[in-house]
């Protein structure tokens, strides 16, 4: 072992230069009707960057130079991105099967073994997943009354947390705002709710937020391209036992489920599934419906209807105290349809036209999902003139249609007019896509809009939000963690006047 030694810095280059020729020369058998786009010089040095800039900044830079489709590589390998919506529109609405595959990388075979919904590939399985999610959803009350009282009560809890201890000082929002979006979730798939200190669920919000991070480091990008360095120890090795950590959690809720699991009543998302499992072993024998789907589909459903929703009301607050004016009026208008003592209702948001605007445009101008999960061609397929072999993974740019300046008005400034019409009338533009579009756009989208609404609008109702500094300005460049969130902020808390009891 003494004679062992690290390569120097000449060797390294040596290496580097031979790996970077042969990938030329595996890209130059390939076929030439793959779109134009930059070289591997790309992904070699955004693999080692330490830049964490969202990444449509770049993406779009490459979209004005080679169009609205373009190939990147990472090495050999082909990406391709597609940007602007009437491009995005015609890959996802009328080859939307063709577009609708996840690539079949080995890290994601180690963390999901292609079980659960998000990362599944396009199949039998990831469809009765999805079919039968969205039939629990709507079996739990999505989109009635009943629903809404639930969402409504988690509001309440979260406005007593916000105005309580943290009226007259500064502090950050986010730890209470995604508990109190957890929550919703944990009332769904759990059938119950957790005080916001149980330590528990303060865990697994931690390992949640811990992953994130995780998943938009370094090591991730380094173990996506090398993927022998998974099985080699080092600092590698977190984005597994954050993994175990988090499925341990869950896989606990579910074994106290099937010892108290009564068929007479249906508690919560894991009761129905392990019933439906238990049916459908003896009638279906090749059922999709498994364990391992089960955890995986919790863990994807806790995950998808947390960090969005979170991440955007987090947003949402940020840009009240940027846009005094326009928290005003919101204010102004929930005052008047809705008043200072009665709850919110989704049927006053047709009634609502601004403070529809301003949700829509918190979605828009935050744009937290500037490109979509990465994506993988189902089959060979012809495009837009160009020949797109099966597996090719694809990227959607959603960004470029939430700022396409051809759909929008304002679409590199933050203003709710982007969603009124002259006569003041709400309006949704075809271009609005932050929940993408097709066969796999997100399953949670009518859970998000309620959860937004109610959240956004009870807030409000009853609370002013407040730069705690009048020296500076928000800082409103966001940090790209999977999702892209604000910086962290604090904030001041007022109760607004005469408040009704809510």
């Amino acid at each position: 072992m003494a004679g062992l030694r690290w390569p120097d810095a000449q060797e390294l280059l040596v290496l580097l230069l031979g790996l970077l020729l042969v990938c030329y020369l595996i890209r130059a058998r390939m076929s030439n009707k793959l779109p134009p786009g930059p070289s591997a010089w790309w992904q070699l040095v955004n693999i080692f960057s330490s830049d964490r800039k969202p990444p449509h900044i770049q993406l779009e830079q490459y979209r004005k130079r080679y169009g609205d489709v373009t190939t990147l590589y990472i090495l050999w390998m082909p990406i391709i991105l597609l940007s602007g919506f009437q491009t995005i529109q015609e890959a996802l609405i009328q080859y939307s099967r063709e577009f609708a595959g996840r690539p079949r990388t080995r890290i994601n075979d180690l963390l999901t073994k292609c079980q659960g919904i998000i990362y599944a590939p396009y199949g039998r399985s990831w469809k009765q997943q999805r079919r039968f999610t969205l039939t629990i959803l709507r079996n739990f009350g999505l989109g009635t009354i009943t629903f809404e009282e639930k969402i409504l009560e988690e509001a309440k809890y979260l406005i007593d947390t916000l105005k309580a201890p943290l009226e007259g000082q500064a502090a950050d929002p986010r730890p209470v705002i995604t508990s109190a979006v957890s929550n919703v979730m944990c009332m769904i798939i759990f059938g119950r709710r957790f005080h916001y200190e149980d330590k528990t669920f303060k865990h697994l919000v931690g390992l949640y937020d811990q992953m994130l991070r995780i998943h938009s480091g370094f090591w991730m990008r380094i173990c996506a391209v090398f993927p022998i360095i998974l099985y080699l120890p080092g600092p590698q090795q977190r984005i597994f036992e954050n993994q175990a950590a988090i499925l341990a959690i869950l896989q606990g809720f579910i074994e106290q489920h099937r010892e108290t699991l009564s068929g007479e009543t249906i508690r919560d998302f894991i009761d129905a599934y392990l019933l439906e499992m238990e049916k459908e072993r003896d009638g279906s024998p090749d059922s999709m419906l498994t364990e391992g789907n089960l955890l995986h589909d919790i863990h994807d459903l806790f995950l998808g209807g947390t960090e969005t929703t979170s991440t955007t009301l987090y947003w949402g607050l940020l840009y009240m105290m940027a846009y005094p004016d326009v928290q005003v009026k919101c204010q102004k208008e929930i005052d008047e349809v809705i008043g200072r003592s009665r709850r919110p209702s989704m049927e006053d948001s047709s009634d609502m036209p601004y403070v529809s605007a301003v949700i829509h445009e918190v979605q828009r101008y935050a744009n937290i999902f500037p490109v979509s999960v990465v994506r993988a061609m189902t089959q060979d397929t012809a495009f837009m003139g160009h020949q797109i072999k099966k597996d090719t993974l694809v990227l959607i740019n959603l960004y470029s249609a939430l700022t396409d300046e051809g759909q929008w008005k304002h679409p590199h400034q933050f203003n709710p007019e982007n969603f009124l019409n002259d006569s003041g009338e709400f309006f949704k533009p075809d271009a609005f896509i932050p929940f993408s579009m097709g066969v796999r756009a997100c399953l949670g989208e009518r859970l998000a809009k309620m959860e937004l609404f109610l959240f956004f609008t009870s807030l409000l109702q009853h609370l002013e939000f407040h730069w705690p500094d009048a020296t500076t300005s928000p800082n409103l460049e966001g940090q790209y963690k999977i999702v892209v969130e604000p910086q962290p902020y604090e904030m001041l808390v007022r109760r607004r006047e005469t408040l009704g009891d809510l």
